[in-house]
């Protein structure tokens, strides 16, 4: 009985210094390394300017792609993205290397965001990468269209081919329209200890 005891008190002892210290648990980030101050350098001035007032924007087209280059290689092990109208997307870092894009995250379609139109925020941790540059590859944005038609005319991206529509034989193809991509705010993390 009296071994219980002390060994219940000693590891409310253990647990209480834990929670209390907070520390023993926490991770240590370094600074945002993708801040342009840090020397990086982003295909849109806001996408890196520590504001998320600010939105970087992409043009309405089937290639839409937002990039990250840094000064040098960096460790890599969490990525931040503040999104703006993303719905699907790749993540990918350029292998420093074998120098070819390998994607680490990739977003196929996001439900029940309560009342949100798109996800806000994207935490991609655990990383364990070395890059100079890394990039978001959109496919498809919640203010994108889809249209229905006849002719496929060349530059169209196709995302669906069909030949019936109400059980009448109709041949068509279902088309993206494109609209503007948004970020936010694009962060960048290693661990404090590393360099």
């Amino acid at each position: 009985m009296c071994y219980r005891v002390q060994f219940g008190l000693g590891f409310a002892l253990l647990l209480l210094c834990i929670f209390q210290s907070g520390c023993v648990l926490s991770t240590q980030w370094s600074d945002n390394v993708a801040l342009s101050e840090h020397g990086s350098e982003a295909n849109h001035p806001a996408l890196i300017d520590g504001n998320l007032e600010t939105i970087a924007v992409i043009p309405a087209k089937n290639d839409r792609v937002f990039a990250v280059k840094f000064p040098a290689v960096k460790q890599v092990r969490k990525i931040v993205i503040h999104n703006g109208n993303l719905f699907r997307f790749d993540v990918d870092y350029l292998d420093s290397k074998t120098s070819e894009w390998k994607t680490i995250y990739s977003v196929r379609q996001r439900r029940d965001l309560e009342n949100e139109r798109a996800q806000s925020m994207y935490v991609l941790d655990r990383l364990d990468i070395e890059t100079e540059a890394i990039r978001i590859n959109v496919s498809r944005t919640v203010d994108d269209d889809v249209i229905t038609k006849p002719i496929r005319e060349p530059g169209d991206k196709v995302i669906d081919r069909g030949l019936t529509i109400g059980g009448v034989y109709y041949p068509h193809f279902r088309v993206l329209r494109p609209a503007w991509a948004q970020i936010r705010e694009v962060e960048v993390y290693h661990l404090a200890s590393a360099k």
